[in-house]
């Protein structure tokens, strides 16, 4: 049996699909910030000013070039970069613009559902970017501002089919396993969409420039590298990056990998010693992006980059395999149960939050688990309710003020669920009370009643004890607390 879909329904899909990576809330926001970086791009008075101010709009954005500037600041120099004015100088204009542009994307493709695959995706893309804006310097007469671009967005069609139609990623990786295609023909086999027409489509909706979508061809450059034209050993450059991070995910060994990353380079008449040291600025690169795109355990693309002989090669997660049973907390499932029969017997809201604390905290586990309630007037989270040995200590200097730009407070104002990772080095955007235990994960889960934020529950622990499961049972206290919030505020 073929994969993929009836042939029908492959004629509508990428209409689809489009309407749906346009019906992300952030897109108009992310449009706007992609065509404004572009704008900067080519612009030659564009001045740190202006690419500070483009970035400062966005509150996500602004926090992970400040942690970027710092990973490569205390990597060097040592210090704390607390402006994004002080990070273009510290990075330099073109590194942060390109930055910028690379975050702005990584974030439309962001999703819990597979996060570990569209990380590591993620990261083959990132990767090949530096790669072939290394070539680039070392080989001179092209621009590695637009090298960078270029590779990049080699991969976009691909990046926005893993993001937006996950349902279809097990056929994919089957069809390119079982049948040996290359990634993109698999693609167009499963959905009938080809990646690079996907990425046109796309681009042209942002506003892009040309300039911008001229390398998204599935032409192929060939001939002597010196002899082409500007474009032409760009784009043969690009795809030389592209086809090495590929080479890199799927190699079946270390000694595989420099053996055919070395033969696409000779293939493309780049010197061994060329081709090595970009190899390496990009790996180097890679390490201070890491923290900023990745979870607690390292994608597998990541543990490829930097495997040695002795190190097995690490298997991406597989999207085929049999789902796994959900583990769940007994405790939390009781504690649902028991929430239900407490709002139609209308307990008092106190009784109602202590015991789900309470549950949170003894049945996965947990350093901490923290009630906080907006304090409009003052416009900032005070923790009201807690478990855990280390609440009483740090309850005190647990006030979190909206104002600043702490990592809590960005994910209350996003008004979304997420996680805070226990940073790999001092981060000033993690409060000083976070992560004092042995626990490496909090999850954070905003409160609201009618659409208005009323607080959040903060749940640090180990990263183990966070299972799907086991976050579904969280998402759904979290909702029965903004049900009884809702029901006592009627009255």
């Amino acid at each position: 049996m073929q994969p993929g879909l009836a042939p029908d329904v492959k004629q509508s899909f990428r209409p689809t699909l489009i309407k749906r990576i346009a019906q992300n809330p952030d897109f108009p926001a992310f449009a706007r910030t992609v065509q404004e970086a572009y704008r900067l791009t080519d612009d030659e008075l564009a001045s740190a000013n202006d690419l500070s101010a483009l970035i400062l709009r966005d509150p996500a954005l602004t926090h992970r070039i400040l942690r970027l500037a710092n990973a490569a600041h205390f990597r060097h120099l040592g210090g704390q970069i607390n402006t994004v004015t002080r990070a273009v100088t510290v990075l330099g204009f073109e590194e942060v613009r390109l930055a910028a542009l690379a975050l702005s994307l990584f974030e439309q493709i962001e999703s819990k559902r597979h996060s570990r695959l569209l990380q590591s995706r993620f990261m083959q893309a990132i990767y090949q970017a530096f790669l072939a804006q290394g070539l680039a310097r070392e080989l001179g007469g092209l621009s590695t501002e637009e090298m960078f671009l270029c590779a990049l967005f080699q991969d976009f069609g691909a990046l926005l089919v893993y993001r937006h139609a996950p349902e279809h990623l097990a056929e994919i990786e089957r069809a390119r396993r079982e049948d040996g295609l290359d990634e993109d023909t698999a693609i167009q086999k499963v959905v009938g969409v080809l990646p690079v027409a996907l990425a046109r489509d796309v681009c042209r909706q942002w506003g892009l420039p040309e300039s911008a979508r001229r390398f998204l061809t599935t032409a192929r450059a060939s001939g002597k590298i010196t002899r082409l034209t500007p474009e032409a050993r760009a784009l043969r450059l690009a795809q030389l990056a592209r086809a090495s991070a590929e080479v890199i995910a799927r190699g079946e060994s270390v000694e595989a990998i420099r053996r055919d990353t070395l033969d696409l380079a000779h293939r493309c008449e780049v010197e061994t010693s060329v081709f090595e040291e970009a190899s390496a600025a990009a790996r180097d690169h890679m390490l201070e992006y890491e923290e900023l795109l990745s979870s607690t355990e390292r994608p597998a693309f990541l543990q490829r980059m930097e495997a040695d002989q002795d190190t097995p090669m690490p298997v991406e997660e597989s999207v085929t395999s049999a789902p796994q049973a959900e583990e769940r907390s007994e405790r939390l499932i009781a504690c649902i149960e028991q929430t239900t029969q407490a709002l139609t017997e209308e307990e008092p809201l106190g009784q109602i939050f202590a015991r789900m604390l309470e549950a949170m905290h003894e049945g996965l586990g947990l350093d901490l688990a923290v009630l906080y309630m907006l304090e409009r007037k003052a416009w900032k989270l005070v923790p009201r309710l807690g478990h855990g040995a280390s609440f009483a200590e740090f309850k005190p200097r647990m006030t979190v003020p909206l104002s600043e730009t702490s990592r809590l407070a960005q994910v209350f104002q996003s008004g979304e669920d997420r996680s805070i990772h226990r940073p790999r080095m001092p981060s000033d955007d993690i409060l000083d009370w976070q992560f004092k235990g042995t626990g490496d994960l909090a999850m954070v889960y905003p409160l609201h009643v009618n659409r208005a934020p009323f607080g959040l529950f903060y749940l640090e622990g180990p990263a183990a004890a966070f299972t799907e499961g086991n976050l579904n049972s969280l998402r759904t206290l979290r909702n029965q607390a903004a049900l009884a919030l809702k029901s006592r505020s009627r009255r």
